[in-house]
């Protein structure tokens, strides 16, 4: 009996050309969406598609092209539209250490030193402090520049204006409004947020939010499994068991900077503790999304609980309850096994 006709093999150029064409695509897509504005959270997605779909190679043709577009296509605005050369530079400081940042945490080395082929969460967590750092240098250093100063102040002052009018017509509550709120106790606010994790916090979001979007096109577009790429997603991660006493040690921290007066300590705990919270709260997602996907539930009531789920995330005061909700049972796996191994001793849930 003959063996059955094989189709020919794809002549490696071809493979190559492909690859060529599409970190070209990609690059040119993510600088567009870095400079459309609404659409700029989006930037990292088609390079992270890029080394999910292809190998670390195209993955490192598409990360230097698109910094490289990115750097022409910032100077020629720049010298066109007249604008400030300074604020050009700070977005370009911004896309290239964000993009650095992602492709080590899409494509780590194979071989090289030990630090820089970490576990993901570990990568997720350094890319994040990275581009948390060079995002408070740009804030502070743009709020000194007198116009952006000044339009930051002008949509500040436009913020509290529309919150101290949908107060009513009580006089009372307007007036402390009004001394509570202004755009120097905002821009106050905001700074402090962003140094005391909400800064990290954002970054640490957006590389895990890239990550999962690129991974999900590869899936769709070019049917990459995800057993051919870096093992495990949210329904499998799992925090590295030092993180409890990293979260617990934080909160001392915290409050005895508070007690003696020491800003620095109470600052850098701050974002100790974001990230150990962040990670929880990821490790508690994993598992609402593993018994989501259990095949006891049926169909109907999985499809209705990811629906609800959905819902819950965007309502306005539920989903800060959801979201402490998640944190917790992330934190109580520490103690009981939500996902536990398989009868064969296998686990259900490989870390990332």
């Amino acid at each position: 009996m003959d063996s059955p006709e094989l189709p020919p093999p794809v002549p490696d150029a071809l493979t190559r050309g492909n690859s060529y064409a599409a970190a070209l695509v990609c690059a040119f897509i993510s600088v567009i969406l870095m400079q459309s504005g609404f659409l700029s959270f989006l930037f990292l997605i088609p390079l992270g598609y890029i080394a999910a779909a292809y190998n670390i190679h195209a993955a490192r043709r598409a990360f230097a092209g698109a910094i490289g577009l990115n750097i022409l296509l910032s100077l020629g605005l720049s010298f066109f539209l007249k604008s400030s050369f300074f604020l050009r530079f700070l977005d370009i400081l911004y896309y290239t250490v964000m993009s650095l940042a992602f492709f080590w945490i899409m494509a780590p080395p194979e071989r090289g030193l030990p630090l820089l082929r970490i576990r993901t969460a570990y990568r997720l967590i350094g890319g994040a402090l990275a581009g948390s750092l060079v995002f408070l240098f740009i804030m502070y250093t743009s709020l000194n520049n007198t116009g952006f100063s000044a339009l930051v102040r002008s949509q500040t002052e436009a913020l509290s204006s529309l919150y101290i009018a949908s107060s009513g017509a009580d006089a009372a509550r307007r007036s402390f409004l009004e001394q509570q709120i202004n755009p120097d106790r905002v821009l106050e606010l905001l700074k402090l947020g962003a140094l005391r994790g909400g800064a990290v916090a954002s970054c640490l979001i957006l590389f895990f939010f890239s990550r999962q979007a690129a991974r999900s096109l590869a899936r769709i577009i070019r049917h990459v499994s995800p057993s051919g790429q870096a093992s495990g997603g949210l329904r499998g991660f799992h925090v590295p068991p030092p993180s409890i006493w990293v979260l617990s040690l934080s909160l001392a921290v915290i409050l005895g900077s508070r007690i003696f007066g020491i800003t620095v300590l109470e600052t850098v705990s701050w974002n100790v503790l974001i990230i150990s919270v962040m990670l929880f709260l990821a490790q508690g997602g994993g598992i609402a999304l593993y018994v989501l996907s259990r095949r006891a539930v049926p169909p109907m009531i999985r499809l209705f609980l990811n629906i609800l789920l959905i819902v819950l995330i965007f309502s306005p005061g539920i989903n800060a309850l959801l979201l402490g909700v998640l944190v917790l049972l992330g934190i109580a796996e520490n103690w009981v096994p939500f996902r536990a191994p398989k009868p064969d001793g296998s686990s259900s849930t490989p870390g990332i």
